[in-house]
């Protein structure tokens, strides 16, 4: 099967060079193509559709890689063929190809998983299907995963500073041997440390209390992730 690709983004171009890496043939233009891969913002996506539903046609799949959004958002008068196709994976720049081991979730028309299933396998990944409703929470779970943690040092960084310490400092002792442990695959609750796993209150409450006074916001941060390890963990 032939491949186009719209959007040329940290994706797009990885994308494009895993398709040639691994033999996958490209196509001149979206008629002589198969599939139609649409590597552009989650916002734009409905949009890009309605520009090229004129050229599509029935054989056309279309595949998006939104990690929240459903296939069904490339809904159409042309082809019914709809994928949404995500890896599991923070693109910080394009690459060379698609690292080996990557998750992919497979959610849309059922009939062609085959294909990108064999395709994920020449990128040495795994896929699994999943539903609209389970991929709502997938994103999210990958957000928490990917994203909060540097949002996480990030603030412990502002706080370090204002207590007068570097954080580069901190890191060896401190963040990377977490790192390593998570990387290691110890059980996260086994990596877990800290007044909440304690059931510390006394110390949670005096620490959420001088946070007030410094940052609310961040005092709202520690609570409410306090509360989370005290009910959960």
């Amino acid at each position: 099967m032939k491949h186009f690709i719209i959007g040329k983004g940290k994706v797009g171009k990885t994308l494009l060079s895993s398709l040639k890496a691994c033999g996958e043939e490209l196509g001149r233009d979206i008629h002589r193509s198969e599939v139609i891969w649409l590597t552009v913002p989650d916002s734009v996506i409905k949009k890009k559709v309605k520009e090229i539903e004129s050229s599509l046609a029935e054989k056309h799949i279309l595949v998006h890689c939104s990690g929240f959004f459903p296939a069904s958002i490339m809904k159409n008068g042309k082809t019914n063929k709809l994928v949404s196709l995500h890896p599991a994976f923070s693109f910080s720049k394009p690459l060379d190809i698609f690292p080996q081991g990557i998750f992919w979730t497979f959610e849309g028309y059922g009939f062609v998983f085959g294909i990108f299933s064999d395709l994920i396998q020449k990128w040495k990944g795994k896929v699994k299907r999943i539903s609209e409703k389970q991929k709502e929470l997938y994103h999210i779970a990958c957000v928490f995963a990917s994203n909060f943690p540097i949002v996480s040092l990030l603030i412990a960084e502002k706080l370090f500073e204002k207590s007068g310490i570097e954080f580069e400092d901190i890191k060896k002792g401190l963040v990377h041997p977490v790192c390593e442990k998570v990387i290691g695959n110890s059980r996260l609750v086994d990596v877990l440390t800290g007044p909440a796993k304690r059931k510390d209150m006394e110390t949670i409450l005096k620490e959420i209390e001088v946070l007030k006074e410094k940052d609310f916001e961040i005092s709202e941060i520690y609570r409410l992730l306090s509360n989370f390890v005290l009910k959960n963990i």
